[in-house]
């Protein structure tokens, strides 16, 4: 079963366990889904943000808990501790980086809590940045979904001239076979 599927069928309820593992994502699809009058657009900006914070709080908290959960996501003690030292000299950029940028996330927000960046700052940074990236997806999901409806709008009349041309084509063809017959005259 898919993610869209899994929305469809349990809604709400399983958008809470999804916003906690893959946030944006979810967000994208989402809000194609409002698009549809399948979901409530405050209800699922709402969930995402709090799904999205819960997530950071558990991996926040695998970092604080020492290396014991380290070697389950294959973390090295090397990557560990250059993102030690990027949170030590600027953790808000640090925690920006890893919201954002797909590769450092994890490893990154893991350091913050291994960094023991106190939790109140690195919450308020977190879900500051988790409202704004949670807005700007359900956007992109919405403009897709609304560009969808309009290019599936556009495809049912491509669809039907294309096969019109390629009716009139092989109408063609078979038309002049059965004029011409089979003699062909070489040169």
């Amino acid at each position: 079963m898919n993610v869209i599927q899994l929305l469809l069928t349990y809604k709400y309820l399983i958008l809470i366990p999804l916003s906690i593992i893959e946030g944006p994502i979810v967000a994208v699809i989402c809000g194609f889904l409002v698009t549809l009058n399948l979901l409530n657009l405050l209800l699922v900006y709402v969930i995402l943000v709090i799904g999205d914070a819960v997530g950071d709080g558990i991996i926040y908290y695998i970092g604080y808990s020492g290396k014991r959960f380290l070697k389950y996501f294959r973390i090295t003690d090397e990557k560990l501790e250059k993102a030690k030292t990027y949170f030590n000299e600027n953790h808000k950029k640090a925690i920006i980086a890893s919201k954002l940028v797909h590769g450092i996330g994890f490893t990154g927000l893991v350091a913050a809590g291994a960094s023991h960046v106190p939790y109140k700052r690195y919450f308020k940074t977190c879900t500051l940045i988790s409202l704004i990236q949670s807005a700007i997806m359900l956007t992109i999901g919405i403009l897709f979904g609304h560009a969808y409806e309009q290019i599936g709008k556009y495809l049912d009349y491509y669809a039907a001239g294309v096969s019109v041309i390629v009716f009139v084509i092989i109408l063609f063809f078979i038309i002049r076979k059965y004029k011409f017959g089979t003699n062909k005259t070489t040169l």
